[in-house]
């Protein structure tokens, strides 16, 4: 569960074959190989599916009949590449047992011990991703449920969830596209109880493919496995959200909007070792975005939110006592817009030198808010 490696290979051609094959020529799998996520730019959804049905193909060709999860995220890399995939490994356990499914077309892959199953899901599209947002969520939901249901692990086992939602801020009608999501999304939670808190989370946008979502799954059976939500001391938990923050109509059945259901942070810690997934994470004070501070404030406040997050101070206030710190092990930020890409890279990079990161052209949920960071970091006796 715990020795893992994330990191990013870049891919430059005219076309999404040869991007491919300068990524998985520079390609050395060190370990496992979990998860793939890729990162482009297709000008349609139909541009889209034809990339996706060529990066499974690329999949097939070097992994036969153990594929990792994989997705694809229409979110252009701002580096210089035309594509990049982000790669998750593991250096599996002596007692760990790989088991390798598909359930309607959709990858996944079981890791067993006698002490917990995990579960990594990838790349849950709904069948047309041409519908309105709040039918497409629905369905992805739906087959997440089932999926879960048929590896026998509850809803509330999900620890880290990736939410990309086409044109996520934009407002038809009165719906906002990210609030018909956590209106789907909230209907999904609530049919399990969370004992160990909400999943961590990312929702962000993409320039197509409707909604995607990708989950990591953490059922412990008999173990002594720690799972503890976190949050930091400068923000209101996002599932605390007061309605003046929430864009959109009121749900006609509850009278109000649902929240966003996901923790700052989720912490997994398995005896001396454990991960801190960090949520996305923005320039927000309490619950209100720091508006018209520039991209260099709300770089540097978004820093000072996840270094919050990670301290030391938060996990002592958690019940986790006695703990390193914890190290950065990748990083993912988006920006709202490229031409934010030089003077934020500049401060990330002095922030977090060495740490490998991606930066990303995405649309982030609230309107004022510019830059959006997400990342892992390590806990290691």
């Amino acid at each position: 569960m715990i020795k893992a490696a994330r990191y990013y290979i870049g891919g430059r051609g005219d076309h999404i074959e040869e991007q491919l094959e300068d990524i998985f020529t520079n390609y050395q799998p060190e370990g496992i190989v979990i998860r793939l996520v890729f990162f482009g730019n297709p000008l349609s959804n139909d541009e889209y599916a034809a990339h996706l049905k060529k990066i499974a193909l690329s999949i097939h060709e070097i992994s036969g009949e153990k594929p990792p999860v994989f997705s694809y995220v229409a979110q252009p890399p701002l580096e210089g590449d035309q594509l990049v995939m982000e790669v998750f490994e593991k250096e599996p356990g002596c007692s760990e047992q790989f088991h390798y499914k598909q359930y309607k077309e959709i990858p996944y892959i079981v890791i067993e011990t006698p002490a917990v199953k995990e579960l990594f899901i990838g790349g849950v599209l709904a069948d047309s991703i041409q519908a309105n947002i709040r039918r497409q969520s629905d369905e992805v939901f739906a087959k997440m449920e089932e999926i879960l249901s048929l590896e026998g692990v509850p809803i509330s086992s999900i620890i880290r969830q990736w939410n990309y939602i086409e044109q996520i801020s934009k407002t038809v009608d009165g719906h906002q596209n990210y609030q018909d999501f956590n209106e789907s999304r909230t209907c999904f939670y609530n049919k399990t109880t969370w004992e160990n808190t909400y999943p961590a989370a990312t929702g962000v946008g993409g320039g197509c493919m409707g909604v995607m979502v990708d989950v990591d799954v953490l059922h412990p059976i008999n173990s002594d496995i720690k799972i503890v939500g976190l949050n930091n001391r400068l923000q209101v938990p996002a599932y605390a959200y007061s309605s003046r923050v929430l864009c959109g109509e009121n749900n006609e059945n509850t009278g109000q909007k649902a929240t966003p259901k996901f923790e700052r942070a989720k912490l997994v810690l398995n005896g001396k070792n454990g991960w801190i997934y960090i949520s996305g994470t923005a320039a927000i004070r309490g619950e209100m975005s720091l508006a018209d501070v520039g991209i260099e404030e709300q770089t540097r406040i978004t820093i000072e939110n996840i270094e919050d997050l990670i301290s030391k101070e938060t996990l002592v206030s958690e019940g986790i006592d006695g703990v390193p710190n914890p190290e950065l092990h990748s990083l993912r930020i988006y920006l709202k817009d490229d031409c934010f890409f030089e003077r934020a890279k500049s401060i990330v990079d002095e922030k977090y030198v060495g740490v490998p990161k991606v930066y990303l052209k995405a649309d982030v949920c609230r309107n004022d808010l510019l830059i959006e960071i997400e990342g892992l970091a390590s806990i290691n006796y």
